[in-house]
């Protein structure tokens, strides 16, 4: 078997690189095979945050893994063969699956029903599984999809409870209820290395929650720890990054940490260390968690209510 692992794996999020990991190494124990092709935004970089972080996969994937341009930025012409089933990668076994595997939060096409779409000749030989977390189905034609994709898929695996009731309600035989891939990570992290603890706190703020009251809640938090280096951590460098200029009014001995710019192993060791975190990112708060660090999350989107307990 040929895996095809479609979706924006691992660009400049510090969370899809966990999970990145962990689905590969899930991908490996479950199937076994033959390889690996992934779907990746920025090819360059994927391959080097790959020979930055070789020790969070088993040693036989690297010799069977490749990557190849996202088909939206390759141009339309690769879009066309893969409607046609023309592709090269057709008869690849396909993995389908982002933040939200189907979700009906955005507009047609990217509702998923692209994927019904694009891949139907895939879809109709019923050659591909579903991973992560299933939106909701409020909508008919969301109801419509769901049970279409449902009963095709080979197997639907669901991180956490919700989602996996949801899968169950359409077709309950290839529904399994696993967890978040990044905690394979995190757990192995945690068993292996131990804990060397330093006097900083982590903090962490995304665009939707770069609030007064929020920018209030960490000053309130930061406080508590006059004594402690002050770390900001972007966990998507992409949208993160910008407003750490606007931290610093409020809080002036902040420094940045540009995780891109370390291995993972480092990176878990920051978290590993701190002794505190406050933020909204859901990969941002997890390692946290796990970590049985004290945190405060500034979020209260489901994503995060379902995993931040």
């Amino acid at each position: 078997m040929k895996l095809y692992i479609k979706w924006f794996y691992g660009y400049r999020n510090f969370g899809d690189e966990m999970l990145f990991f962990g689905l590969l190494n899930y991908l490996q124990r479950e199937y076994n095979p033959e390889s690996f092709t992934v779907e990746v935004w920025d090819l360059q970089r994927i391959q080097t945050r790959i020979q930055h972080n070789k020790t969070w996969l088993e040693p036989w994937i690297l010799d069977k893994l490749d990557f190849v341009e996202n088909a939206v930025i390759s141009r339309r012409f690769r879009q066309l063969q893969i409607f046609l089933w023309l592709d090269k990668y057709r008869k690849y076994f396909k993995v389908f699956g982002w933040w939200e595997v189907l979700d009906e939060s955005r507009k047609f096409p990217h509702d998923w029903w692209n994927l019904k779409i694009l891949y139907r000749h895939d879809i109709r030989k019923k050659n591909f599984i579903l991973v992560w977390w299933i939106g909701t189905d409020q909508k008919k034609y969301t109801k419509k999809l769901f049970k279409y994709m449902f009963k095709k898929t080979k197997r639907v695996i669901c991180r956490e409870k919700i989602s996996y009731e949801r899968a169950v309600q359409y077709w309950a035989k290839s529904a399994v209820l696993y967890q978040d891939f990044s905690k394979d990570i995190l757990e192995d992290f945690k068993n292996k290395n131990p804990v060397s603890l330093s006097s900083t706190v982590l903090i962490n703020i995304s665009p939707k929650h770069f609030t007064d009251d929020n920018i209030e809640k960490i000053k309130k938090f930061v406080l508590k720890y006059p004594d402690h280096k002050k770390i900001f951590f972007p966990a998507d460098i992409s949208f993160d990054k910008g407003f750490y200029s606007g931290l610093r009014k409020v809080i002036p001995d902040l420094v940045v940490y540009d995780w891109t710019k370390h291995s993972l192993l480092d990176t878990l060791k920051l978290f590993q260390s701190c002794d505190a975190g406050i933020g909204s990112r859901l990969h941002f708060l997890y390692p946290l968690k796990v970590f049985e660090k004290e945190f405060v999350s500034l979020s209260s989107s489901d994503k995060v209510s379902k995993f931040i307990k």
